[in-house]
């Protein structure tokens, strides 16, 4: 489940924040000042945090300021929390990086959905652009959640195009951003047809895809992403390459080399007991 880092010099506060979080099975990290804020994004960097404004110290301002110099962590969303309503500090708290701003005293249920419309929208924020489909942040939130709960069956497919770099060379690169969208096209297909409607596809970037299934279906629907793919890819290749059932290019070397079609390679992770494995 996403991870937030609560940062606010009231201990009360935080434990209230902390209990409201926890309820709804986010993990929880605390900061008690800007500083020791800034410490624990380096070592142990949030999905989300919530930063009171009035800090002694170092400020909420100055933290958000810091965080958007940093281009490590300059993605990670941030609610400003306070007791200050006025425009001009919204102003200045948008500026320096918030993201949304919630007025102290604030209801748990204002908190939550502010909370999980900022995780949500930073979810849906990272896409290819090339396939449409969740990146590599996504992916990173979308398996720690599947496989946070130890009662359920999860597996983790890991998809790549063999001789991928060999096509960009023998083709060009235009042709191998095709390939990598009719990859993600039938992956998404084979998971539509052979998956179930939780199951995941997400693009990490590159010819590298994921998919999040359970163990009974990791088998069918790599096998119908095979057989999706191995139709349309050849059509990528020229006649006379499909005819042959290789392609051939000079290698840094200056050396002709001759390489089979490509074709899909699964990598499969689960979390199925040794014995239950065939």
């Amino acid at each position: 489940m996403s991870k937030i880092l609560v940062v606010d010099d009231e201990p009360l506060i935080v434990e209230m924040i902390e209990d409201n979080l926890k309820s709804e099975d986010y993990t929880v990290t605390k900061a008690y000042s800007g500083e020791e804020a800034l410490s624990l994004v380096e070592s142990d960097p949030p999905d989300l945090i919530l930063l009171d404004l009035m800090l002694p110290g170092m400020d909420g301002y100055e933290v958000c300021r810091q965080l958007q110099r940093d281009a490590r962590f300059n993605h990670i969303p941030i609610i400003m929390l306070t007791a200050k309503s006025a425009v001009t500090d919204r102003v200045t708290g948008y500026e320096r990086g918030a993201d949304d701003y919630i007025t102290k005293p604030f209801e748990a249920d204002e908190l939550l959905i502010r909370v999980r419309a900022q995780i949500r929208y930073r979810y849906h924020e990272d896409r290819s652009a090339l396939t449409g489909l969740p990146g590599n942040e996504a992916v990173k939130v979308a398996i720690e959640e599947r496989t946070s709960s130890p009662d359920e069956e999860w597996s983790i497919i890991y998809v790549d195009i063999e001789h991928f770099t060999a096509y960009n060379e023998a083709y060009s690169f235009t042709d191998g951003d095709e390939l990598i969208r009719q990859a993600g096209t039938c992956l998404k297909q084979a998971v539509h047809e052979q998956g179930q409607p939780e199951d995941f596809v997400g693009h990490i970037g590159g010819d590298d895809f994921v998919i999040l299934t359970t163990p009974d279906y990791s088998q069918q629907i790599t096998d119908r992403a095979t057989a999706l793919f191995n139709v349309v890819a050849p059509e990528l290749f020229n006649a006379a390459d499909r005819a042959r059932g290789y392609f051939s290019f000079l290698n840094h070397a200056g050396e002709q080399v001759e390489v089979p079609l490509t074709e899909l390679s699964f990598d499969v992770v689960d979390n199925l007991p040794d014995e239950e494995i065939e």
